[in-house]
């Protein structure tokens, strides 16, 4: 399934940071730490899959080895394009190794820095429920994420965050769920929705680096498997601590832990859909900080999505990310910077929209920011659409010399076809700057926020599907099992 813009995208995908040649020793050396060194997996089912089809397993670590053959037949199976369904089909996406680029916020975020402000505090749901209705107005971000707010049990923080979603949002779903648990209550929810259109969500299940498949996030994408949920794979490894320090070998142990999630999604259910994504991390040996602002962070995730096309599969980067705790010069450089080159080697999904820190703290002012970013992004990405009529050989030669193009058909037919106008940019003159306020972007940011906020909250969803949602989240918390 094509588009004109994926077409026009397919010129800009060309430049790729890894050769052919270097995407393939990254692979085979992935293959060989899977099948030598081993990954740990501390689920007894996933183990068993594992075992049933020819991987080496030691019952006392847990290690498993896992043989080139049997992640080259994993990789065949996936998917390479489905659909994820929102609330109303004006709202469904196409993921896939060759689909258009699409921008989305992050996720599970429980810090929150307000405007104008510099500490940051505890996200709560009136947050959460800002953070959905603005992500919702946002033309391009393409998926809806939530907060997990402090004032709720820490059980079901995932799934008040899910409440949130289906409330009021439109747009499909990501959600990082703790735990398999949170996957089955999740397909109740989306069960209530009337009229076949429950959106479908994409479960987020991550490796934990070096080499290690805990047991919650695991079950999340067994889960997730079992209902027909894609899943995105990631890795986060840190370069100089969970992994080598070169950008080689940092991605072969990132590629080597999403392979491993999507063999194990493949035993689980062949031909379920999964999303290649890694999230890279570099550690600040001044500082002993992890850091996602590094100019080389935008290496990293372009590369892995030069890795995850080689096979296939439908990609995603973590996209916009700063190291920064306010929207600042520096969050824009950086995220500028670490989500540019993802895009245009072809990642479906560009997440960070809204995060600071590292991905550590979240900003309604930011998200607004980061939506601009995306559609200058995704403009480029478009490139130049040439034909007859863009050549502009009659109009040309219509004016003439010494004309101007001013009044002509020709420019008012392409004017806001051609170029997007951003509503955070100013292009007054100094004098009139002023006098119209003399707003940074941060400050008309806030103001967008306020505006998309200023009326009272419609949910999207009749009276009983609601108490419905609410009726299950409640259950969930009572039935949780101690923590």
């Amino acid at each position: 399934m094509k588009t004109g813009n994926a077409n026009r995208h397919d010129k800009l995908r060309r430049r790729q940071v890894l050769t052919e040649a270097e995407i393939n020793s990254v692979r085979q050396s992935s293959l060989t730490v899977l099948e030598e060194v081993g990954i740990l997996i501390e689920h007894p089912r996933a183990l068993s899959l594992l075992a049933e089809a020819g991987a080496a397993i030691d019952p006392d670590s847990h290690r498993a080895r896992i043989p080139a053959a049997l992640v080259e037949k994993s990789a065949q199976a996936v998917p390479s394009e489905f659909v994820v369904r929102g609330q109303h089909p004006s709202k469904d996406i196409v993921v896939g190794h060759q689909s258009p680029p699409r921008g989305r916020p992050v996720m599970s975020l429980d810090w929150i820095v307000d405007h104008g402000k510099k500490r940051r505090r505890e996200v709560t749901r009136a947050d959460l429920e800002a953070w959905v209705r603005v992500v919702e107005a946002l033309p391009n971000l393409s998926l809806v994420t939530g907060l997990y707010p402090w004032d709720v049990p820490l059980s079901t923080r995932d799934l008040r965050a899910t409440e949130a979603m289906l409330r009021f949002s439109t747009k499909p779903i990501l959600m990082a769920p703790y735990s398999g648990r949170s996957v089955e209550w999740l397909t109740r929810m989306l069960g209530v929705i009337p009229d076949q259109r429950a959106p479908k969500a994409i479960i987020f299940s991550s490796c934990n680096s070096p080499l290690i498949y805990s047991e919650s996030q695991m079950d999340g994408l067994l889960r997730a498997a079992e209902h027909d949920l894609p899943v995105m794979v990631n890795s986060s490894a840190v370069t100089g601590a969970t992994a080598p320090m070169t950008l080689a070998g940092t991605l072969v142990i990132m590629n080597a832990e999403i392979l491993a999630g999507i063999v194990v999604a493949q035993l689980a259910k062949p031909g379920t859909k999964v999303i290649y994504a890694g999230h890279p991390v570099v550690l600040d040996m001044r500082t002993s900080i992890a850091s996602m602002g590094y100019t080389e962070i935008g290496l990293l995730a372009a590369a892995l999505i030069d890795l995850g096309r080689s096979y296939g599969f439908p990609t995603a980067s973590n996209g916009l990310t700063t190291d920064s705790h306010v929207p600042d010069q520096q969050a824009a450089i950086e995220k500028l910077i670490t989500g540019y080159l993802a895009v245009l080697s072809g990642a479906a999904l560009n997440g960070g929209a809204g995060s600071l820190a590292t991905v550590g703290t979240a900003s309604l002012e930011q998200l607004v920011i980061d939506d601009d970013i995306y559609e200058r992004i995704l403009r480029m990405c478009e490139g130049i659409h040439v034909d007859q009529d863009t050549l502009g050989l009659d109009v040309i030669a219509s004016v003439g010399p010494r004309g101007h193009y001013l009044a002509e058909p020709h420019t008012l037919k392409y004017l806001r076809q051609e170029f997007r106008r951003s509503a955070l940019a100013t292009r007054l003159n100094p004098e009139a700057w002023m006098e119209a306020g003399g707003k940074d972007a941060s400050e008309l940011a806030a103001e967008s926020v306020k505006a998309i906020l200023k009326d009272p909250p419609e949910p999207r969803l009749e009276g009983h599907v609601l108490s419905e949602l609410s009726h299950l989240v409640e259950r969930a918390e009572r039935e949780a099992p101690p923590a």
